[in-house]
């Protein structure tokens, strides 16, 4: 009789467990492994209790059938990982985790209604649970399907948690404005119509467009899924000051808004900017901008969009892979600049410097390049460590040093440095200042000035 009643809290144990770890490895995207190793370890405990049951019930043979099914799917996807098959042993642990409490009640609510001391310790376990059941249990229903849900299509989250439009309207109308510094700001100027949000920005030194200067163009941040040419990337919300410190400097300014994903994904906004450079160059005159000295520039993802897009211009093949032709003439883009710029795609959420930076990072790769990202083609095509070659223009680097990509910026220095390309990588360690993702475009940190003065350097060697 001993064993009967040891049942009921060990069926409840494993499916808190597997509802626990199940959840959790859709979240914290750089242990899954780790944790699918352990639900792994958790379904074979629940064949082998299945197994050891006497008197089985159809219940607890469907029990063992199932278990042996996920352990064989986990044991494949430990050995190969797709995201596919995470989800479906994910969503197969917190299923099993529900059932398991749910049977685990019952059981010892059944044990309830026998006679004897043991069952009278068991009134003290299920006033528990029910207890803990009726204060969590809608909540925790609420919380594992949106992420269950979230795992299956980004879309919801993203629509839900970010100020994301796709219009093709622009926000303001169309006007000009000379800042307090003298630039003449053009906001709002459309250079498309195939895609939405296909509005750029032009900052012009000196508010003197009869000039013809070398142009700096400037895609913003904001995971693909938000972000605004004005704004830049939302982390930073820096406004004008990185854009005046180029004017003020002597050159002009273009910052252009692209389509967000998942609605208009991967590679639209290499598209758009081919679109709007094609624009920037019919309309030179009229801004002042001299198309054949040409800074590109971008931060955190448009950072990775800026340079996808020069690597279109600089190398044909990769141009017809992507089926994008070049509309930049090799020697018309004279530096890139990389602002805590995301270099491997497959790599996006592997900052490891927080747990919840990383998932929404995950979020925003499965809403760009697919669910699947980690694994599929076109993230490793995108992949600009891997692709850039020797006919890329001269570079400059920068990135925190907290939860950024500080180490897939290292590789593509070093990347950059087998192929003997000229670059410089700017980096603060920690023990120097603690700077964050998109630390570069708020400039009342120290070390963004510092930063901008050496880009301003930088940009100046490449015009001589």
């Amino acid at each position: 009789m001993k064993k009967k009643f040891t049942y009921p809290f060990l069926w409840g144990m494993l499916g808190l467990g597997m509802l626990i770890l199940g959840t959790a490895s859709l979240v914290l995207v750089n242990f899954t492994k780790i944790l699918h190793i352990f639900i792994l370890i958790l379904f074979v405990s629940q064949l082998t209790l299945s197994l050891m049951k006497r008197g089985n019930t159809k219940f607890i043979t469907w029990l063992a059938s199932s278990g042996t099914i996920v352990i064989l799917l986990e044991l494949v996807f430990l050995l190969h990982y797709h995201y596919i098959l995470l989800c479906v042993n994910a969503f197969a642990a917190i299923i099993m985790g529900f059932l398991l409490l749910v049977f685990s009640m019952n059981s010892a609510r059944r044990a309830q209604t026998q006679k004897g001391q043991q069952a009278k310790r068991y009134k003290i376990f299920m006033i528990g649970v029910k207890s803990l059941g009726a204060i969590a249990g809608v909540l925790m229903v609420a919380i594992v399907g949106f992420i269950m849900l979230l795992a299956v299509s980004p879309k919801l989250g993203i629509h839900l948690f970010f100020d994301q439009t796709n219009s093709y309207h622009p926000e303001k109308k169309s006007t000009e404005t000379v800042m307090k510094d003298g630039t003449l700001y053009i906001n709002d100027i459309q250079y498309g119509t195939k895609y939405p949000n296909s509005f750029l920005d032009i900052y012009i030194s000196h508010h003197d467009r009869t000039t013809i200067r070398p142009t700096y163009i400037f895609i913003h941040g904001g995971g693909f899924v938000t972000g605004d040419k004005v704004e830049e990337d939302k982390a930073g919300r820096s406004e004008f000051d990185y854009y005046t410190s180029f004017t003020n400097a002597g050159y002009n300014v273009v910052s252009i808004n692209y389509a967000f994903a998942p609605e208009y994904a991967y590679p639209t906004p290499m598209s758009q900017i081919s679109e709007a450079i094609t624009f920037l160059k019919t309309h030179a005159n009229e801004y002042g901008l001299d198309m054949e000295k040409v800074i590109l520039g971008g931060s955190s993802a448009g950072g990775h969009i800026i340079g996808q897009f020069a690597m279109i211009q600089t190398d044909q093949d990769y141009a017809q892979e992507m089926k994008i032709p070049s509309v930049l003439a090799v020697d018309s883009i004279k530096g890139i600049i990389f602002n805590s710029a995301l270099f491997k795609p497959t790599k996006f959420a592997q900052s490891k410097d927080s747990w919840l930076k990383d998932y929404l990072w995950s979020i925003y790769g499965r809403a760009y390049w697919g669910n699947d990202y980690e694994t599929n083609q076109y993230a490793k095509q995108a992949d600009l460590v891997k692709n850039v070659t020797n006919n890329y223009p001269p570079v400059f680097i920068s990135d925190g040093n907290t939860a950024s990509f500080y180490k897939q910026a290292s590789a593509f220095d070093k990347k950059l440095t087998a192929l003997g390309i000229e670059h410089q990588f700017n980096y603060y360690e920690k023990k120097v200042a603690t700077l964050p993702h998109g630390y570069e475009v708020t400039f009342d940190q120290h070390y963004a000035q510092k930063n901008m003065k050496k880009m301003l350097r930088f940009v100046e060697n490449q015009m001589e």
